[in-house]
């Protein structure tokens, strides 16, 4: 699937959940953003899918994404560089648990 078909604002390459912590953030140049929790796919993924427990199983696999707070706002340019800023790191990401 392209980037973008899944409703998401932002693709970033090579950050994973598996690696990121509630409170980590995503320094840019311009902007600094916040993670907050993983991303809840809602029942347009589903229908794009085809298959109606398949937003259930995007969120058991641990890769459905993950929102981002403003901190800092300003922009970000497609293929701009950023660094993680480790947060309190107490709640793994892929921890979080959110009901489907």
């Amino acid at each position: 699937m392209p980037h973008g078909s899944l409703g998401e604002n932002l693709t970033i390459e090579g950050l994973l959940e598996d690696s990121l912590y509630v409170g980590d953030t995503l320094l840019f140049p311009d902007c600094a953003l916040r993670v907050t929790q993983p991303r809840m796919p809602c029942y347009k993924f589903a229908a794009t899918m085809g298959h109606a427990h398949s937003a259930r199983k995007m969120m058991q696999s641990g890769f459905s994404g993950f929102y981002l707070a403003v901190d800092v706002p300003g922009s970000i340019e497609a293929g701009q560089g950023f660094e993680v800023e480790p947060g309190l790191r107490a709640m793994p990401l892929s921890r979080v648990r959110l009901r489907a």
